[in-house]
């Protein structure tokens, strides 16, 4: 390891500034689940729908988070809700015990169906899904809403849905929980303002150790260790330290590549705090920024200094969306660095939803989607510029959140758009 007592000295410094602003005892407060259930009760009752049935894993964990606080390891879980009535949570053995620690008291059922495959429990029993939730029903079910996208939820699933209920007519309703969820109260504010601001801290330290010599790997492990210490209990997306070549893939994890003077490294960090994603992700040089990295950057950002404007703007005025990622698209389209036109490399779009995950949420922003924000909401203006074929300029990104309160928004990041200067400092 190239890792100095100095190197931790300076991280202990960063997360020692960051720790007051982090109030690791902060949850959901019950209330707000129950509030959640009513206003699925009222969907559910409007469509004439006797069970919503609802899908979740460790990478695509809304829903199911949203109505019972809970997230598997491993395993996958399901729910369902009926209205008037707490939803009743499917687990496996493993993870499903986990569920008590969110505290809301939901009932909580053993099923084959979502243990780990051929395992065997000592002394666990596991019911019957189809009794188990015709026992929590109470009476036959005519009509199931999938309140999962039906692209999520596995086809042995679908398969139980419309074979197991005598007949059951099953509908659509995944836009239930898309639209409830999407809309966010003060409480889910505050834990993706907590998630960003661990995010923050954990972007100084990775750049406060940031050396040649360092393995990708090790540079992420000092993320992933202020994440922890900071309350952080999980990742929206695996940590991000990606060098030279490795730049061109927008998300890839940090592998064992050790760094070397003069190549661009780009790095990220999405911690969840209470189930909700937090983010921030920048671009540097290790060393000095040859001329050519030098124009890279001056456009790179420059382009994010439009977009982020554009989104004060449009949540100000209630403008279409699209505006802030044209405001990016277009200064691209009139930017040439080593003989080529900057557009090309404008990967993916400007801004995206986010919440229980860090990117899967209503809504993503294109060049022709003219549909304004909602009024209470989190976005992430994730400006990302890959694929120039020139190695010194692989791929580089400047990432931050927002929450969207009424018409006006709010930058969640203390961290520069530009952070060369931070490279092998603390605070």
């Amino acid at each position: 390891m190239n890792l100095t007592g100095n190197d931790w000295k300076k991280v202990t410094e960063i997360i020692q500034a960051y720790e007051g602003k982090i109030d690791k005892d902060f949850k959901i407060p019950l209330s707000e689940y129950e509030e959640r259930y009513k206003r699925v009760w009222e969907q559910l009752e409007k469509r004439d729908i006797d069970m919503g049935f609802f899908f979740w894993y460790r990478e695509m964990p809304g829903d199911g988070i949203y109505l019972t606080g809970y997230n598997p390891t491993i395993e996958r879980a399901s729910g369902v809700i009926a209205p008037g009535k707490r939803p009743l949570l499917l687990a496996g053995p493993e993870s499903g015990v986990m569920a008590r620690e969110a505290g809301l008291g939901l009932k909580t059922e053993f099923v084959n169906e979502f243990s780990i495959p051929d395992e065997y429990y000592e002394g666990v029993e596991r019911g019957n899904l189809n009794e188990i939730i015709l026992d929590y029903i109470g009476h036959n079910v005519r009509r199931i809403g999938y309140m999962t996208a039906a692209d999520l939820i596995p086809a042995q699933f679908m398969d139980f849905l419309r074979e197991g209920f005598d007949g059951a007519e099953v509908v659509d309703a995944a836009d239930i929980l898309e639209e409830l969820r999407y809309e966010k109260s003060e409480s889910e504010m505050k834990c993706m303002e907590q998630a960003d601001t661990i995010a923050c801290a954990a972007v100084r330290a990775m750049l406060a150790v940031a050396k040649p010599g360092l393995r990708e790997s090790e540079i992420a492990a000092v993320g992933d260790f202020t994440v922890k210490t900071l309350g952080g209990n999980g990742f929206g997306f695996d940590t991000i330290v990606n060098s030279a070549e490795r730049c061109r893939t927008v998300i890839g994890p940090a592998g064992s590549r050790v760094i070397n003077r003069g190549e661009i490294v780009q790095i990220g960090c999405s911690p969840s705090f209470e189930g909700y994603k937090g983010v921030c992700r920048r671009a540097f040089v290790m060393g000095e920024r040859s001329e050519l990295q030098k124009q890279y950057f001056d456009c790179m950002n420059e382009a994010y200094r439009r977009a982020e404007e554009m989104i004060y703007k449009v949540c100000e005025g209630g403008l279409a969306t699209n505006l802030i990622d044209l405001a990016a698209r277009d200064y691209f389209a009139t930017q040439e660095i080593d003989g080529q036109n900057m557009k090309q490399f404008h990967m993916y779009s400007t801004c995206h939803g986010t919440g229980l995950t860090e990117c899967l949420e209503k809504m993503v922003i294109t060049p022709t989607g003219e549909e304004p924000y909602g009024e209470n909401v989190g976005l992430m203006l994730d400006l990302g510029c890959y694929g120039h074929p020139n190695p010194e300029i692989a791929g580089g990104c400047v990432e931050d959140a927002y929450l969207k309160k009424g018409d006006r928004a709010y930058k969640c990041s203390d961290v520069p758009v530009d952070v060369q200067e931070l490279v092998g400092k603390g605070m």
